[in-house]
Protein backbone atom coordinates (compact mmCIF):
# COMPACT_ATOMS: atom_id res chain seq x y z
CA UNK A 1 0.00 0.00 0.00
CA UNK A 2 1.55 3.57 -0.86
CA UNK A 3 -0.37 5.34 2.46
CA UNK A 4 -0.62 3.18 5.37
CA UNK A 5 -4.15 2.75 6.70
CA UNK A 6 -4.83 4.06 10.30
CA UNK A 7 -7.71 3.30 12.55
CA UNK A 8 -7.44 6.01 14.45
CA UNK A 9 -8.18 8.52 11.93
CA UNK A 10 -10.75 5.83 10.11
CA UNK A 11 -12.54 5.46 13.15
CA UNK A 12 -12.52 8.62 14.93
CA UNK A 13 -16.14 9.85 14.61
CA UNK A 14 -17.41 6.60 16.10
CA UNK A 15 -18.72 7.15 19.93
CA UNK A 16 -16.73 4.89 22.18
CA UNK A 17 -18.52 5.18 25.23
CA UNK A 18 -20.99 2.58 24.51
CA UNK A 19 -20.87 -1.30 22.94
CA UNK A 20 -19.81 -1.02 19.14
CA UNK A 21 -21.37 -3.89 16.94
CA UNK A 22 -18.96 -5.22 14.30
CA UNK A 23 -20.53 -6.58 11.47
CA UNK A 24 -18.38 -9.51 9.97
CA UNK A 25 -19.68 -11.87 7.14
CA UNK A 26 -15.92 -13.60 6.70
CA UNK A 27 -15.54 -11.80 3.49
CA UNK A 28 -12.44 -9.32 2.56
CA UNK A 29 -13.64 -6.72 3.43
CA UNK A 30 -15.53 -6.97 6.67
CA UNK A 31 -12.52 -8.83 7.74
CA UNK A 32 -10.26 -6.14 7.30
CA UNK A 33 -13.17 -3.68 9.06
CA UNK A 34 -12.53 -6.38 12.24
CA UNK A 35 -8.74 -6.15 12.12
CA UNK A 36 -8.80 -2.33 11.95
CA UNK A 37 -11.89 -2.06 14.44
CA UNK A 38 -9.79 -4.20 16.87
CA UNK A 39 -6.61 -2.24 16.78
CA UNK A 40 -8.84 0.83 17.51
CA UNK A 41 -10.62 -0.32 20.47
CA UNK A 42 -7.61 -1.20 22.41
CA UNK A 43 -5.97 2.38 21.81
CA UNK A 44 -9.18 4.07 22.60
CA UNK A 45 -10.36 1.18 25.23
CA UNK A 46 -13.63 0.77 23.23
CA UNK A 47 -16.04 -2.63 23.83
CA UNK A 48 -16.41 -4.90 20.93
CA UNK A 49 -19.18 -7.03 19.58
CA UNK A 50 -18.63 -9.31 16.43
CA UNK A 51 -21.90 -10.17 14.85
CA UNK A 52 -22.19 -12.80 11.87
CA UNK A 53 -25.94 -12.70 10.25
CA UNK A 54 -26.82 -16.28 8.66
CA UNK A 55 -29.68 -15.60 6.14
CA UNK A 56 -30.18 -19.35 6.02
CA UNK A 57 -29.63 -19.17 2.20
CA UNK A 58 -26.68 -20.65 1.65
CA UNK A 59 -25.36 -23.87 3.23
CA UNK A 60 -21.74 -23.12 3.65
CA UNK A 61 -22.93 -19.76 5.94
CA UNK A 62 -22.43 -22.27 8.95
CA UNK A 63 -18.64 -22.47 7.98
CA UNK A 64 -18.39 -18.85 7.22
CA UNK A 65 -20.08 -17.81 10.70
CA UNK A 66 -17.51 -20.56 12.31
CA UNK A 67 -14.91 -18.66 10.66
CA UNK A 68 -15.40 -15.32 12.09
CA UNK A 69 -15.53 -16.92 15.06
CA UNK A 70 -11.74 -18.09 15.28
CA UNK A 71 -10.69 -14.67 14.04
CA UNK A 72 -12.71 -12.87 17.04
CA UNK A 73 -11.22 -15.51 19.55
CA UNK A 74 -7.81 -14.54 18.08
CA UNK A 75 -8.03 -11.31 18.82
CA UNK A 76 -9.76 -11.64 21.84
CA UNK A 77 -13.56 -10.30 20.96
CA UNK A 78 -16.72 -11.99 21.76
CA UNK A 79 -18.56 -13.33 18.59
CA UNK A 80 -22.32 -13.87 17.75
CA UNK A 81 -24.37 -15.75 14.99
CA UNK A 82 -27.35 -14.38 14.61
CA UNK A 83 -29.95 -16.55 12.24
CA UNK A 84 -32.87 -14.70 9.82
CA UNK A 85 -35.32 -17.46 10.59
CA UNK A 86 -38.70 -18.71 8.81
CA UNK A 87 -39.82 -18.57 5.26
CA UNK A 88 -38.18 -16.98 2.88
CA UNK A 89 -39.39 -14.98 -0.10
CA UNK A 90 -39.75 -15.84 -3.92
CA UNK A 91 -38.84 -13.03 -5.16
CA UNK A 92 -37.35 -9.77 -3.78
CA UNK A 93 -35.04 -11.98 -1.87
CA UNK A 94 -31.92 -9.67 -1.69
CA UNK A 95 -34.04 -6.90 -0.73
CA UNK A 96 -35.54 -8.57 2.08
CA UNK A 97 -32.50 -10.43 3.54
CA UNK A 98 -31.29 -6.77 3.86
CA UNK A 99 -34.06 -5.68 6.24
CA UNK A 100 -33.55 -9.04 8.04
CA UNK A 101 -30.07 -8.52 8.50
CA UNK A 102 -30.73 -4.83 9.54
CA UNK A 103 -32.98 -5.29 11.66
CA UNK A 104 -31.35 -8.38 13.79
CA UNK A 105 -28.45 -6.26 14.12
CA UNK A 106 -30.66 -3.11 15.04
CA UNK A 107 -32.66 -5.50 17.71
CA UNK A 108 -29.19 -6.83 19.22
CA UNK A 109 -27.79 -3.40 19.15
CA UNK A 110 -30.83 -2.57 21.63
CA UNK A 111 -30.22 -5.67 23.44
CA UNK A 112 -26.75 -5.09 24.84
CA UNK A 113 -26.86 -0.88 24.64
CA UNK A 114 -24.90 -0.55 21.69
CA UNK A 115 -25.57 2.75 19.63
CA UNK A 116 -23.68 2.05 17.11
CA UNK A 117 -22.94 -0.72 14.26
CA UNK A 118 -19.90 -1.16 11.73
CA UNK A 119 -20.02 -2.23 8.53
CA UNK A 120 -17.33 -2.73 5.47
CA UNK A 121 -18.65 -1.23 2.83
CA UNK A 122 -15.86 0.22 0.66
CA UNK A 123 -15.30 2.24 -2.39
CA UNK A 124 -15.53 -0.28 -4.81
CA UNK A 125 -19.30 -0.93 -3.09
CA UNK A 126 -19.78 2.93 -3.99
CA UNK A 127 -18.54 2.93 -7.47
CA UNK A 128 -20.68 -0.50 -7.93
CA UNK A 129 -23.73 1.29 -6.38
CA UNK A 130 -23.27 4.48 -8.45
CA UNK A 131 -23.24 2.99 -12.07
CA UNK A 132 -25.87 0.43 -10.85
CA UNK A 133 -28.30 3.13 -9.91
CA UNK A 134 -27.45 5.13 -13.24
CA UNK A 135 -28.30 2.52 -15.05
CA UNK A 136 -32.04 2.04 -13.67
CA UNK A 137 -31.80 5.81 -14.63
CA UNK A 138 -32.10 7.24 -11.19
CA UNK A 139 -29.52 10.81 -12.48
CA UNK A 140 -32.69 11.95 -12.92
CA UNK A 141 -33.27 12.62 -9.32
CA UNK A 142 -31.26 15.64 -9.28
CA UNK A 143 -28.27 14.64 -6.64
CA UNK A 144 -30.62 12.14 -4.16
CA UNK A 145 -30.11 8.87 -6.42
CA UNK A 146 -26.56 9.45 -7.50
CA UNK A 147 -25.39 10.25 -3.73
CA UNK A 148 -25.12 6.65 -3.16
CA UNK A 149 -24.11 4.80 0.00
CA UNK A 150 -24.48 7.35 2.92
CA UNK A 151 -21.10 7.12 5.36
CA UNK A 152 -23.68 7.39 7.95
CA UNK A 153 -27.29 6.08 8.45
CA UNK A 154 -29.56 5.96 11.44
CA UNK A 155 -32.18 2.90 11.56
CA UNK A 156 -35.32 2.80 12.01
CA UNK A 157 -34.94 3.40 16.15
CA UNK A 158 -31.91 5.75 15.20
CA UNK A 159 -29.05 3.00 15.93
CA UNK A 160 -25.95 4.71 13.85
CA UNK A 161 -24.86 2.54 11.18
CA UNK A 162 -20.99 3.89 10.07
CA UNK A 163 -19.20 2.65 6.79
CA UNK A 164 -15.69 3.60 7.96
CA UNK A 165 -14.23 1.87 4.97
CA UNK A 166 -16.57 4.07 2.44
CA UNK A 167 -13.29 5.92 1.27
CA UNK A 168 -10.87 2.65 0.97
CA UNK A 169 -10.47 0.61 -1.98
CA UNK A 170 -10.99 -3.59 -2.17
CA UNK A 171 -7.73 -3.98 -2.93
CA UNK A 172 -6.10 -1.57 -0.20
CA UNK A 173 -7.58 -3.66 1.97
CA UNK A 174 -6.55 -6.54 0.71
CA UNK A 175 -2.95 -5.69 1.09
CA UNK A 176 -3.54 -4.94 4.66
CA UNK A 177 -4.93 -8.09 5.33
CA UNK A 178 -1.70 -9.59 3.53
CA UNK A 179 0.68 -7.93 5.81
CA UNK A 180 -1.48 -9.00 8.46
CA UNK A 181 -1.03 -12.78 7.36
CA UNK A 182 -4.98 -12.60 7.55
CA UNK A 183 -7.09 -14.98 5.37
CA UNK A 184 -10.49 -14.46 4.29
CA UNK A 185 -13.32 -16.32 2.32
CA UNK A 186 -14.55 -16.12 -0.84
CA UNK A 187 -18.15 -15.76 -1.44
CA UNK A 188 -19.46 -17.78 -4.44
CA UNK A 189 -21.99 -15.48 -5.39
CA UNK A 190 -19.46 -12.66 -5.88
CA UNK A 191 -18.49 -14.43 -8.97
CA UNK A 192 -21.92 -15.29 -10.17
CA UNK A 193 -23.09 -13.23 -13.26
CA UNK A 194 -26.56 -13.77 -12.65
CA UNK A 195 -26.54 -10.77 -10.33
CA UNK A 196 -26.16 -7.17 -11.94
CA UNK A 197 -23.59 -6.22 -9.20
CA UNK A 198 -21.44 -8.79 -10.13
CA UNK A 199 -21.80 -8.10 -13.70
CA UNK A 200 -20.59 -4.21 -12.57
CA UNK A 201 -17.54 -5.34 -10.48
CA UNK A 202 -16.55 -6.99 -13.40
CA UNK A 203 -17.16 -4.27 -15.89
CA UNK A 204 -15.01 -2.06 -13.75
CA UNK A 205 -12.19 -4.35 -13.34
CA UNK A 206 -10.75 -3.08 -10.28
CA UNK A 207 -9.83 0.23 -11.92
CA UNK A 208 -8.85 2.32 -8.87
CA UNK A 209 -8.63 5.76 -10.90
CA UNK A 210 -12.39 5.03 -12.22
CA UNK A 211 -13.35 4.28 -9.21
CA UNK A 212 -12.63 7.15 -6.97
CA UNK A 213 -13.58 8.89 -9.65
CA UNK A 214 -17.55 8.02 -9.30
CA UNK A 215 -16.58 8.01 -5.22
CA UNK A 216 -15.85 11.78 -5.82
CA UNK A 217 -18.98 12.42 -8.12
CA UNK A 218 -20.87 10.46 -5.43
CA UNK A 219 -19.75 12.91 -2.58
CA UNK A 220 -20.60 15.97 -4.29
CA UNK A 221 -24.12 14.73 -5.37
CA UNK A 222 -24.60 13.85 -1.35
CA UNK A 223 -23.69 17.58 -0.78
CA UNK A 224 -26.63 18.49 -3.61
CA UNK A 225 -29.34 15.76 -2.10
CA UNK A 226 -28.38 17.46 1.49
CA UNK A 227 -28.89 21.26 0.33
CA UNK A 228 -32.39 19.94 -1.32
CA UNK A 229 -33.26 18.16 1.65
CA UNK A 230 -32.75 20.70 4.04
CA UNK A 231 -34.41 23.46 1.83
CA UNK A 232 -37.21 20.98 1.39
CA UNK A 233 -37.41 20.03 5.07
CA UNK A 234 -37.52 23.73 6.40
CA UNK A 235 -40.82 24.43 4.10
CA UNK A 236 -42.51 21.09 5.59
CA UNK A 237 -41.62 22.01 9.10
CA UNK A 238 -42.96 25.57 8.18
CA UNK A 239 -46.08 24.98 6.36
CA UNK A 240 -47.50 21.49 6.93
CA UNK A 241 -50.86 21.26 8.37
CA UNK A 242 -52.51 17.72 9.88
CA UNK A 243 -55.99 17.76 10.28
CA UNK A 244 -58.09 14.97 11.89
CA UNK A 245 -58.12 11.86 9.58
CA UNK A 246 -55.40 12.26 9.18
CA UNK A 247 -55.47 15.15 6.33
CA UNK A 248 -52.09 16.46 5.49
CA UNK A 249 -51.64 20.29 3.74
CA UNK A 250 -48.98 22.53 2.34
CA UNK A 251 -49.89 25.78 0.49
CA UNK A 252 -48.92 26.26 -3.17
CA UNK A 253 -47.74 29.23 -2.28
CA UNK A 254 -44.95 27.79 0.05
CA UNK A 255 -43.60 26.08 -3.09
CA UNK A 256 -43.95 28.25 -5.52
CA UNK A 257 -40.64 29.75 -5.69
CA UNK A 258 -38.18 27.31 -4.74
CA UNK A 259 -36.05 25.14 -7.50
CA UNK A 260 -38.28 22.30 -8.97
CA UNK A 261 -36.17 19.46 -7.56
CA UNK A 262 -37.30 20.73 -3.95
CA UNK A 263 -41.08 20.99 -5.00
CA UNK A 264 -41.11 17.23 -6.29
CA UNK A 265 -39.30 16.39 -2.77
CA UNK A 266 -41.75 18.62 -0.39
CA UNK A 267 -44.57 16.47 -2.47
CA UNK A 268 -43.12 13.48 -1.91
CA UNK A 269 -42.50 13.20 1.59
CA UNK A 270 -46.16 14.30 1.85
CA UNK A 271 -47.36 11.10 -0.26
CA UNK A 272 -44.98 9.22 2.10
CA UNK A 273 -46.43 10.03 4.99
CA UNK A 274 -49.94 10.00 3.98
CA UNK A 275 -49.59 6.38 2.20
CA UNK A 276 -47.29 4.63 3.81
CA UNK A 277 -45.53 3.55 0.95
CA UNK A 278 -41.65 2.19 1.55
CA UNK A 279 -39.98 4.08 -1.14
CA UNK A 280 -41.03 7.81 -2.28
CA UNK A 281 -43.35 8.15 -5.25
CA UNK A 282 -41.68 8.07 -8.81
CA UNK A 283 -40.49 11.95 -9.79
CA UNK A 284 -41.83 11.30 -13.34
CA UNK A 285 -45.68 10.98 -11.43
CA UNK A 286 -45.18 13.71 -9.14
CA UNK A 287 -44.09 16.39 -12.02
CA UNK A 288 -47.68 15.59 -12.92
CA UNK A 289 -48.97 17.88 -9.90
CA UNK A 290 -46.78 20.79 -10.58
CA UNK A 291 -47.05 21.15 -14.34
CA UNK A 292 -49.61 23.81 -15.40
CA UNK A 293 -51.56 21.66 -17.10
CA UNK A 294 -50.97 18.50 -15.44
CA UNK A 295 -53.55 16.51 -12.83
CA UNK A 296 -55.18 18.27 -10.05
CA UNK A 297 -56.08 14.85 -8.41
CA UNK A 298 -53.36 11.97 -8.32
CA UNK A 299 -53.06 8.45 -6.62
CA UNK A 300 -49.91 7.09 -5.41
CA UNK A 301 -48.00 5.66 -3.32
CA UNK A 302 -51.66 4.50 -1.51
CA UNK A 303 -52.17 8.35 -1.72
CA UNK A 304 -54.60 10.99 -2.82
CA UNK A 305 -52.86 13.98 -3.47
CA UNK A 306 -55.44 16.96 -4.46
CA UNK A 307 -54.94 20.20 -5.54
CA UNK A 308 -57.45 23.14 -4.05
CA UNK A 309 -58.13 26.09 -3.13
CA UNK A 310 -54.51 26.57 -2.99
CA UNK A 311 -53.22 24.09 -1.36
CA UNK A 312 -52.21 20.52 -2.10
CA UNK A 313 -53.88 17.76 0.53
CA UNK A 314 -52.89 14.33 1.17
CA UNK A 315 -54.41 11.24 2.63
CA UNK A 316 -54.38 7.76 2.43
CA UNK A 317 -56.47 6.24 -0.39
CA UNK A 318 -59.13 3.69 0.54
CA UNK A 319 -57.80 0.44 -0.71
CA UNK A 320 -55.77 -2.36 0.30
CA UNK A 321 -55.41 -1.58 3.92
CA UNK A 322 -54.88 -4.39 5.79
CA UNK A 323 -56.90 -5.39 9.41
CA UNK A 324 -55.20 -7.04 11.75
CA UNK A 325 -55.61 -7.72 15.48
CA UNK A 326 -53.35 -6.54 17.90
CA UNK A 327 -52.68 -9.25 21.38
CA UNK A 328 -51.43 -8.52 24.62
CA UNK A 329 -47.40 -7.19 24.17
CA UNK A 330 -48.17 -6.78 20.56
CA UNK A 331 -45.94 -4.11 18.71
CA UNK A 332 -46.38 -3.96 15.13
CA UNK A 333 -46.45 -1.47 12.25
CA UNK A 334 -49.94 -1.19 10.45
CA UNK A 335 -50.52 -0.25 6.89
CA UNK A 336 -47.50 1.31 6.90
CA UNK A 337 -48.05 4.22 8.84
CA UNK A 338 -48.13 3.88 12.51
CA UNK A 339 -46.88 1.69 14.94
CA UNK A 340 -48.98 -0.01 17.41
CA UNK A 341 -48.10 -0.64 20.99
CA UNK A 342 -50.15 -2.49 23.13
CA UNK A 343 -49.11 -2.91 26.85
CA UNK A 344 -52.30 -4.05 27.91
CA UNK A 345 -53.75 -7.10 28.87
CA UNK A 346 -56.83 -7.41 25.88
CA UNK A 347 -56.71 -7.57 22.46
CA UNK A 348 -57.70 -5.21 19.96
CA UNK A 349 -58.80 -4.84 16.47
CA UNK A 350 -57.49 -2.81 13.54
CA UNK A 351 -58.71 -1.98 10.66
CA UNK A 352 -59.80 0.44 8.28
CA UNK A 353 -63.16 2.30 8.54
CA UNK A 354 -65.82 1.27 6.56
CA UNK A 355 -69.41 3.00 5.77
CA UNK A 356 -70.97 0.43 7.66
CA UNK A 357 -69.04 1.33 10.71
CA UNK A 358 -68.77 5.27 10.04
CA UNK A 359 -72.64 5.41 9.81
CA UNK A 360 -72.33 2.93 13.25
CA UNK A 361 -70.79 5.87 14.76
CA UNK A 362 -73.03 8.65 14.15
CA UNK A 363 -76.41 7.13 14.92
CA UNK A 364 -74.73 6.20 18.16
CA UNK A 365 -73.37 9.66 18.50
CA UNK A 366 -76.61 11.25 16.90
CA UNK A 367 -74.50 13.37 14.73
CA UNK A 368 -71.93 13.45 11.72
CA UNK A 369 -68.57 13.34 13.00
CA UNK A 370 -66.59 16.68 12.19
CA UNK A 371 -64.03 16.49 9.52
CA UNK A 372 -62.64 18.84 7.45
CA UNK A 373 -62.87 15.98 4.73
CA UNK A 374 -64.85 13.05 4.67
CA UNK A 375 -63.10 11.12 2.07
CA UNK A 376 -60.47 11.37 4.71
CA UNK A 377 -62.20 8.43 7.12
CA UNK A 378 -62.24 6.10 4.43
CA UNK A 379 -58.56 5.58 5.32
CA UNK A 380 -58.33 6.26 8.99
CA UNK A 381 -57.87 3.52 11.60
CA UNK A 382 -60.89 1.40 13.16
CA UNK A 383 -60.17 0.29 16.96
CA UNK A 384 -62.59 -1.81 18.63
CA UNK A 385 -61.48 -3.57 21.90
CA UNK A 386 -63.32 -6.93 23.31
CA UNK A 387 -65.97 -4.36 24.21
CA UNK A 388 -68.60 -2.53 22.22
CA UNK A 389 -66.39 0.57 22.20
CA UNK A 390 -64.79 2.10 19.01
CA UNK A 391 -62.05 4.34 18.85
CA UNK A 392 -60.73 6.52 15.59
CA UNK A 393 -57.25 7.45 17.18
CA UNK A 394 -57.17 10.40 14.37
CA UNK A 395 -60.60 11.58 15.04
CA UNK A 396 -61.04 14.17 17.67
CA UNK A 397 -63.89 13.14 20.57
CA UNK A 398 -62.68 9.08 20.92
CA UNK A 399 -61.07 7.92 24.33
CA UNK A 400 -57.81 5.93 23.80
CA UNK A 401 -57.75 2.59 25.37
CA UNK A 402 -55.20 2.60 28.71
CA UNK A 403 -52.22 1.32 27.44
CA UNK A 404 -52.68 1.48 23.51
CA UNK A 405 -50.46 3.82 21.81
CA UNK A 406 -50.38 5.21 18.44
CA UNK A 407 -47.65 6.82 16.76
CA UNK A 408 -46.44 7.73 12.98
CA UNK A 409 -43.84 5.99 10.92
CA UNK A 410 -42.87 7.08 7.71
CA UNK A 411 -40.73 4.14 6.51
CA UNK A 412 -39.50 5.56 3.37
CA UNK A 413 -37.99 8.09 5.42
CA UNK A 414 -37.10 6.46 9.23
CA UNK A 415 -36.37 3.17 8.37
CA UNK A 416 -32.89 3.39 6.56
CA UNK A 417 -31.82 7.34 6.88
CA UNK A 418 -28.96 8.27 4.81
CA UNK A 419 -27.06 11.42 6.97
CA UNK A 420 -28.15 13.38 3.54
CA UNK A 421 -31.54 12.80 4.79
CA UNK A 422 -31.29 13.64 8.68
CA UNK A 423 -33.00 17.23 8.72
CA UNK A 424 -36.12 15.27 6.80
CA UNK A 425 -35.81 12.72 10.46
CA UNK A 426 -36.19 16.09 12.09
CA UNK A 427 -39.54 17.42 10.48
CA UNK A 428 -41.06 13.77 10.45
CA UNK A 429 -40.49 14.71 14.58
CA UNK A 430 -42.30 17.89 14.30
CA UNK A 431 -45.47 16.37 12.57
CA UNK A 432 -45.43 13.69 15.48
CA UNK A 433 -45.68 16.67 17.79
CA UNK A 434 -48.13 18.36 15.82
CA UNK A 435 -50.49 14.70 15.61
CA UNK A 436 -50.23 14.75 19.38
CA UNK A 437 -52.84 17.40 19.50
CA UNK A 438 -55.94 14.57 18.65
CA UNK A 439 -54.72 14.05 22.69
CA UNK A 440 -53.98 10.24 22.52
CA UNK A 441 -51.53 9.90 19.31
CA UNK A 442 -47.99 9.83 20.33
Amino acid sequence: MNTPINPLELFKVVDSSSPIIVAVSGGSDSIALLLLASSWAKSVDASLQVVTIDHGLRPEAAAEAAFVSGVSEGLELPHLTLAWDGLKPESGVSQAARNARYQLLEEFAIDIGAKTILVGHTANDQAETILMRNARGEDGQQGRGLSGISPLMLLSKRTKLVRPLLDISRSALRSYLGEMNQSWIEDPSNSDEAYERVRIRKSLGGDETRIFNICRMASLSGKLRKAMTDEAAVILSENTTVLEGPLYSVPLAAIEKVPNSVQKLVLQVLIAVAGGAEFFAADKSVQRLLDDDGDDRLTMGHAVVEKVDGQFRFYREKRNIPSVVVGPGDHLLWDGRFHIENNSASSYFCGPLSFDQLQDIEAVRGRKLKVKLRAVLGGTPYLCGDGDDVVLPFVKGFEMPAKLKFSLCVRSIEHFCPEYDFSLLEFVDVLKTRMGSFGHVV
